[in-house]
């Protein structure tokens, strides 16, 4: 008996359309619950959708629905996609101390990884992927290249079958399709050396279904993997088919598939997952049920009844549905009467239910709603309050995060291949809010030399409010004293034109190090720089270069610089002192306290109000 993947060319077409038809039988289940939870999330009727049936789908999607619904879970979802995927995790690459070049490779690589992201789209796809997992009990994201580019896209859950039996402890099938509708003109285009086969295999199918003028000739192409057996083995197949044209094969070397993989919860077995959706479905079923019983009751019920005696003389058409009118009767005047539609244990199961689908999925109504708890007042308080709702998503926040390693991972690898086959590869990296290409073949690294951190973008509050209410809790703590960190953990647009100078000083020194560490190039520091802020930066760039190995000469460039900024210093008047006249020596600089005292905590409006002391200008003439 042999498998699928061990076909020769002529036979392995047919082997995997025969494999298919058995996983489409198997997959029937799951196909059909992730179109329900997709009906759940999006409320609208997707069973007679038809890929070869146009007609079909154009009435499912033009059908009129009135039927009341109160979507708790496209609420819940929405709002998990708005709080998780607003986050951006970079990678950050963390070395072994004592080896400079490695670390500054893995700077590099972390700033070209990032410029990666943006050019992919990454950051603008993932929040769909975890909206995926929140819906479907999979969702993938598909990562490759193109040539000498690198591409990403979202794959429908549906898209994807597997062996369930093989994947049912394993966790990881050792082979995964992936069936797609493309176009018969487009396959022409990809395959211009198999169009009479393409064209050939597309007039059977039709001939077999019995369809005839399909939607823009819609053919399945199946595109299959197949891992390698053991470490290192040669039994690892990439292939794509369509019907029983092989349209390419190649060995398959990775030990793992080209998708980026996220689960909103472990099924505990099997390769897929559980969604968010899945777990509220039957609460949501129950609201829906509900809503159309009272939307009924409210049509037949919650209108006006009117009783007329019998024998009374009252005319039909003289109760009119206008106000003011006159009715001529005899004997008993007409009774309006207005019956209650629902028993309000009904309105109260229903409010119930909606509270109870909210703790099930640990989201609190509040967010859901925008609202702000009564009685938290305090921006401490409500930290709290969000930290203790965010604690309920930690396992989920940080498979979000690995997602974004995993795609790192294989864009590294993909960026190798690239590397290997044309020689280079550059990238727009980005660094120090600029961009700047970096090319990979200058810093790839062995696996064995780092390990991949996702680096969140922000733990302090998204809003202006939040974050500065916590900026300035630690400033007056003491735990930050240095203004340019206030600057860079604000980051308001709006305080540009005031942070701008720090932002230049601080810029600027950054560059004065960086040139010693990567060119050995000396510029030394100048009169109208922050001598006080440039040497202490330098001394951190020297005591960093000094644990890291980095060459003599530059480590003497940094002490240069170091002692110039001293001696530049001490000719500097104090404030508030008059410049000394030709021939005087300048007045003593007041001693900086050490040992055992403490910095006094710092004033945020002392710190914002004006910005750091520069060398005073000459005077002005009278």
């Amino acid at each position: 008996m042999s498998f699928w993947w061990q076909k020769d060319e002529t036979e392995l077409g047919s082997a995997v359309a025969d494999v298919i038809y058995k996983l489409k039988e198997d997959h029937y289940g799951r196909f059909t619950l992730n179109l329900d939870m997709l009906r759940m999330y999006s409320q609208r009727d997707y069973e007679a959708l038809d890929r070869f049936n146009p007609e079909t789908r154009a009435m499912s999607l033009r059908a009129e629905d009135f039927r009341m619904r109160l979507n708790v879970i496209g609420n819940m979802v929405d709002t998990l996609t708005s709080r998780i995927g607003k986050s951006k995790p970079r990678p950050m690459y963390l070395t072994k101390r004592g080896d400079y070049k490695l670390r500054q490779r893995a700077r590099l690589l972390g700033d070209m990884m990032e410029g990666v992201f943006h050019q992919t789209d990454l950051f603008r796809l993932m929040p769909q992927i975890f909206q995926d997992s929140c819906i479907f009990d999979i969702a993938a994201l598909k990562v490759g290249r193109d040539g000498n580019e690198l591409f990403t896209e979202r794959v429908f859950p549906n898209e994807l079958v597997w062996d369930i039996d093989s994947a049912l402890y394993s966790g990881m099938p050792p082979a995964l399709h992936q069936i797609k509708a493309m176009p018969m003109e487009t396959l022409i285009q990809l395959y211009p050396e198999l169009e009479a086969d393409i064209r050939f295999n597309a007039e059977k199918i039709e001939s077999d279904d019995g369809s005839e003028g399909r939607e823009a000739d819609m053919l399945e192409v199946i595109e299959s993997w197949h891992l390698p057996s053991i470490m290192g083995g040669d039994d690892g197949l990439h292939c794509i088919t369509m019907n029983q044209v092989v349209l390419s094969a190649e060995q398959y070397t990775y030990d793992r598939y080209p998708f980026v993989f996220l689960k909103w919860g472990e099924a505990g077995i099997g390769f897929a997952g559980i969604s968010l959706a899945e777990q509220l479905k039957n609460v949501q079923f129950e609201i829906n049920k509900l809503c159309l019983r009272i939307q009924q009751a409210m049509h037949l019920l919650s209108v006006p009844w009117i009783f007329v005696q019998a024998g009374s003389r009252v005319v039909d058409s003289h109760l009119r549905n206008v106000p003011g009118s006159i009715i001529s009767y005899v004997g008993s005047p007409p009774v309006s009467y207005t019956p209650q539609a629902m028993h309000p244990e009904v309105y109260s199961h229903l409010d119930r239910l909606f509270q109870r689908a909210y703790e099930i999925a640990g989201v609190s109504e509040l967010s859901a709603t925008g609202k702000k708890p009564a009685g938290l007042e305090s921006g401490a308080a409500l930290r709290a309050y969000h930290d203790i709702e965010t604690e309920r998503f930690i396992s989920v926040a940080q498979r979000y995060e690995n997602a974004f390693m995993d795609a790192a991972k294989w864009f590294m690898d993909l960026a190798q291949e690239i590397v290997k086959d044309s020689g280079s590869f550059p990238v727009n990296g980005i660094t120090n809010k600029s961009m700047k290409q970096i090319d990979f073949k200058d810093i790839k690294m062995a696996e064995k030399d780092f390990i991949l951190q996702p680096y969140p973008v922000s733990l302090l509050p998204s809003t202006p409010a939040g974050r500065l209410q916590a900026v300035s809790e630690l400033v007056s703590s003491g735990i930050i004293t240095d203004p340019s960190q206030i600057v860079r953990l604000l980051d308001f647009p709006d305080l540009q034109s005031v942070t701008s100078l720090m932002e230049t000083q601080e810029n600027d020194i950054d560059w004065r190090i960086q040139e010693i560490e990567e060119h050995n190039i000396y510029h030394g520091p100048e009169a109208v720089m922050n001598l006080q802020f440039a040497s202490q930066r330098m001394i951190q760039a020297y005591l960093e270069g000094q644990q890291d190995g980095l060459e003599l000469d530059k480590l003497n460039n940094m002490l240069l610089f170091i002692d110039q900024c001293q001696e530049m210093m001490k000719q500097q008047p104090t404030v508030g002192q008059a410049p000394a006249a030709p021939g005087e020596e300048p007045a003593a600089m007041p001693e900086t306290p050490t040992g055992g005292g403490e910095t006094p905590p710092m004033n945020m409006a002392d710190i914002m109000g004006a910005p750091p002391a520069a060398a005073p200008s000459e005077p002005l003439p009278a």
